[in-house]
């Protein structure tokens, strides 16, 4: 309907986003029913603790803020200026409503809720580390299979993505890890969407709403510098050692 009938993006994006969130609540309705403690059980009620939590919720905007200043300091970016203007305000609060609906909700109570808590209940949590952001890689190539097969798309996924998305699915767990709470995953997931919506790519679906304007050393470096090096890569290091510390001194 967005291509073909030219239905506004937003709009399109938004009505979906209804859609998946309503039968997502429709299966935790339904299997609450079953089990009383599953929300406790997939991270959605109870955190480790309130300073983890706040660590977590910080870290990725110290990570934004930091990928920014070292991509300007070493000349990865240069005339840079900040938009903040009322339009891109709304705009990128509307998308991040949308993308809560759409894309972080559903996809996290299904795969870093109800998915991995059942692959948790028979591997090590490691184990499960590695094989879930799997399942979450089949989420968009399902999505590119059916986009082939009912409306003649083109079916392609390239390393670069596949790569992606496997570390942006173990960041994804991590978060809920450390904070005990599947609602961290659900914050770290749309603000790693805006971010890359907002101010790596310079606004995807409309120029004129970037938040931050620049001119990159060369196409795509904020997409990498700052997305993917600064804002996964660098949350799975923090993440890892603070994970590590914590099992240390358990064991004191």
């Amino acid at each position: 309907m967005i291509e073909a009938q030219g239905l506004d993006r937003q709009i399109g994006m938004l009505v979906q986003g209804v859609i998946f969130t309503g039968l997502t609540l429709v299966v935790l309705y339904r299997l609450k029913r079953r089990n009383p403690e599953m929300f406790k059980n997939i991270g959605l009620k109870g955190v480790n603790s309130p300073s983890k939590l706040i660590v977590g919720i910080a870290l990725p905007f110290i990570l934004l803020v930091s990928g920014v200043l070292t991509a300007y300091l070493f000349g990865g970016i240069e005339n840079v200026s900040l938009n903040l203007t009322t339009n891109v305000i709304i705009a990128i609060l509307i998308n991040a409503v949308t993308a809560f609906m759409y894309e972080a909700f559903p996809e996290e109570v299904f795969i870093r809720g109800l998915i991995f808590e059942e692959v948790h209940k028979k591997f090590r949590f490691i184990i499960s580390l590695i094989l879930q952001p799997l399942i979450f890689i089949c989420v968009p190539i399902m999505v590119m299979l059916l986009a082939s097969i009912f409306f003649s798309e083109p079916f392609a996924i390239s390393v670069d993505y596949f790569i992606l998305l496997y570390t942006f699915g173990i960041a994804l767990q991590l978060y809920r890890k450390y904070t005990g709470t599947l609602w961290m995953s659900i914050i770290f997931h749309i603000v790693y969407l805006e971010v890359a919506r907002y101010i790596s790519m310079g606004s995807m679906y409309n120029s004129d709403a970037s938040l931050l304007e620049f001119d990159e050393a060369f196409g795509g470096f904020m997409a990498l510098y700052l997305s993917f090096l600064f804002i996964v890569v660098f949350s799975i290091v923090v993440l890892s050692i603070l994970l590590l510390i914590d099992k240390r001194e358990n064991k004191l």
